[in-house]
């Protein structure tokens, strides 16, 4: 058995940290995009985790607070009644509500993020350089597509 071979090559990989004679294709193109346009389209949802916390965030604090205000209403008429702390109790289901998204960014970030550290990472371990202009569309059923254009650049600086 003798392993993984170079496809450049046919032999055996003889380096440590990066190969000398590496070919990026199109594969390596279409990455990139992959990577970029996932990246991007995490940091467009930041706007609405935001708007998501805020608006269900006032909806339990009205129903903190409404519930706080019957029950100090009817324990001034001398009555001593659960619906207030009810009320309240609801008010934690639209708080829990609230802060699930912004779990889910915070998560598909993170992943992102590192994928595209790590692209960005050989990249520069080989000696190349992108810029990339993605363009988001969306039709009327919610379907995402993306036009992306490409310039991708050798130098001869690497890590």
């Amino acid at each position: 058995m003798t392993g993984t071979l170079c496809g450049l090559t046919g032999k055996k990989p003889d380096f440590q940290d990066k190969c000398g004679v590496i070919k990026l294709e199109s594969e390596f193109k279409e990455q990139i995009e992959k990577v970029n346009i996932e990246y991007e389209s995490v940091l467009k949802t930041k706007t609405d985790t935001i708007g998501h916390i805020i608006m269900y965030s006032v909806i339990a604090l009205a129903l903190f607070i409404g519930g706080f205000l019957i029950g100090k209403y009817v324990f001034d008429r001398g009555v001593i009644s659960t619906v207030p702390l009810i009320i309240m109790g609801i008010g934690l289901g639209p708080l829990a509500i609230a802060f699930a998204p912004l779990n889910k960014y915070l998560t598909d970030l993170k992943i992102a993020k590192k994928k595209k550290d790590t692209l960005d990472t050989l990249c520069g371990k080989y000696g190349y350089h992108y810029d990339i202009n993605i363009v988001h569309h969306t039709d009327s059923l919610g379907n995402k597509s993306y036009d992306t254009k490409l310039n991708i650049r050798k130098t001869s600086n690497t890590y």
